[in-house]
């Protein structure tokens, strides 16, 4: 199973050159200087900030105990050199989590998060037990927009003024469990729902 291949240390391929692994605390510095790109950040409400602040929020999450139950991404190129993150973050709701990733401006166009984020998706669904995954964007990120649409999450609601001192709305998709083995029964990938352990 993917989860466990990437806790094993191994990396899985992703699109053409392109690998995912999970990320570590040696990737922080290349993070912390994408974020911080005016390209990368535009649309992102916490961006740019000091790499203390990237530290404090994403250091916890990298641990091997927290990538267990929620997994962070690192995407690498051939000669593994860090050209985004993408991960799952649990919900204050049972089960539920939430999707997120970020690429550096010269991996956009690639198809990269499109295909991490279906990565993580059936982790969250056959590893981790899932019944729901949402995510959130700016309503102008367009192509944020295109890719979880993409990848299977519809539409819910829309925040008006969310972001920006009320200047920019926020967009909300999800995908259930019985959605997502809906879409694999369609798509012919899986038959019946894998054991999830306890």
């Amino acid at each position: 199973m993917p989860l466990t291949t990437l806790l094993n240390g191994q990396s899985l391929p992703l699109k053409g050159e392109f690998h995912v692994r999970l990320m570590h605390e040696a990737d922080l510095t290349a993070c912390c200087t994408m974020l911080n790109d005016p390209q990368v950040n535009r649309h992102l409400f916490f961006a740019p900030a000091s790499d203390e602040v990237y530290h404090g929020h994403l250091g916890p999450l990298l641990s091997r105990d927290a990538q267990r139950h929620a997994p962070v991404l690192a995407i690498v190129d051939a000669e593994q050199r860090f050209v985004g993150m993408a991960g799952l973050t649990k919900s204050g709701d049972k089960g539920v989590y939430e999707l997120g990733y970020q690429l550096s401006a010269a991996a956009w166009g690639h198809g990269l998060a499109t295909a991490a984020s279906r990565l993580l998706l059936a982790i969250g669904f056959d590893e981790l037990g899932a019944t729901e995954i949402k995510a959130d964007c700016y309503d102008s990120n367009q192509a944020s927009k295109r890719v979880l649409e993409k990848t299977g999450l519809g539409r819910t609601i829309k925040e008006y003024g969310y972001f920006e001192n009320g200047t920019i709305d926020r967009c909300w998709f999800a995908i259930s469990e019985a959605q997502y083995r809906r879409s694999q029964q369609v798509a012919g990938t899986v038959t019946e729902k894998p054991a999830v352990a306890a």
